[in-house]
């Protein structure tokens, strides 16, 4: 057999491959036509029994500027575990099974299933070097010298510490380096919140005698100085696990990583909400301001009260005691500081 026969041979097999496995493929997708009543929430639940899948259809759907407003009509496509909305182009010529009325789910379970592990739901996050508004916190010690007396400072690096309790430091143990930045202040009471902490990189303890601590940079997100902070050490976390909010719980958008005026998709921001007030990392929150209303609207006669303009949402990274850290993954308008948080609590 020639080359040439081998060839056309091994495109034939292939063919027939991909020409079977097609069936296969588009029988385990369904399509359903949302009706009215239905929520992002709900779907999510309803198809693949995880309401804290909803957050990854909205982000991954541009198209949708509101999770409460999608509509009588709309498609979407259910395959894989996963839910995607359909634009309308796509709906013809998509090799699905439509599907007007979902088949039922806990209705058709007749004996309870045996418990399993909850699978955690994640969502992507900024990695290290997300920062924090310093309140009450108090840094364990401070950065002051390096081996060769370098000036400005990186990975591998090996440097001194000055820590307030050495009796505590253990050879292996890691903190976190910051540097102190302006101070915060709150957009609705015009006094102060706090400071602005830049996430430098991070260290490990490599010698301890008496008050000298030795350490060797671990990795450097910004140059580091002497003088520099030592914190808890906080792991870079590129996935967070959601959390559902407890009560309806809402603050403001102190300020933002980038010191930008208008913020929007993939912005790191801070709030005036933390872990004493009952927020929690892997926390979902919208982010709104009052809706600039008109003048028939503000007519006193026919004055109605006018929901505010959802602007996206994010994901609680780091919950402190009086403020967060949080990343805006949608954002349908541009947010300013100022701007109104919620918790959703679904």
């Amino acid at each position: 057999m020639t080359n040439l026969n081998r060839f056309w041979l091994s495109l034939l097999f292939l063919l027939l491959a991909v020409s079977l496995a097609l069936p296969v493929f588009a029988a385990e997708q369904q399509i359903y036509t949302i009706k009215k009543g239905d929520s992002l929430w709900g779907i999510s639940q309803r198809f693949i029994q995880d309401p804290f899948y909803w957050p990854n259809v909205w982000a991954n759907n541009p198209d949708i500027t509101n999770p409460h407003l999608i509509y009588p009509g709309q498609k979407i496509r259910i395959y894989n575990g996963r839910i995607e909305f359909l634009p309308a182009y796509q709906e013809a010529a998509e090799p699905a099974k439509v599907m007007e009325e979902p088949a039922p789910v806990a209705e058709a379970v007749a004996e309870p299933l045996a418990p399993e592990e909850p699978q955690v739901q994640v969502m992507k996050a900024a990695g290290g070097g997300n920062g924090f508004l310093l309140t009450n916190e108090t840094p364990l010690g401070l950065l002051v010298d390096s081996v060769d007396s370098r000036v400005l400072l990186t990975s591998d690096d090996v440097v001194f510490l000055d820590m307030l309790d050495p009796s505590q430091v253990k050879v292996g143990d890691s903190y976190s380096l910051f540097s102190a930045g302006k101070e915060v202040i709150h957009p609705q009471t015009g006094e102060k919140f706090g400071t602005m902490m830049f996430e430098l990189g991070f260290l490990q303890v490599i010698s301890v005698s008496g008050r000298t601590v030795e350490a060797r940079i671990i990795d450097a997100y910004r140059e580091i100085e002497r003088g520099t902070q030592i914190f808890p050490y906080l792991p870079a976390r590129k996935e967070i696990a959601l959390k559902k909010g407890q009560g309806q719980l809402s603050g403001y958008l102190l300020d933002s990583q980038q010191e930008k005026l208008g913020l929007g998709q993939n912005d790191m921001v801070y709030l005036d909400l933390g872990t004493d007030s009952g927020l929690q990392t892997g926390n979902l929150l919208y982010i709104s301001r009052p809706r600039k209303a008109s003048e028939l609207a503000l007519d006193k006669k026919n004055a109605i009260p006018l929901p505010d303009q959802l602007l996206g949402a994010a994901l609680v990274v780091d919950a402190r005691a009086k403020s967060s850290t949080a990343f805006i993954f949608k954002s349908v308008s541009e947010i300013y500081v100022g701007d109104r948080v919620a918790v959703a609590a679904e």
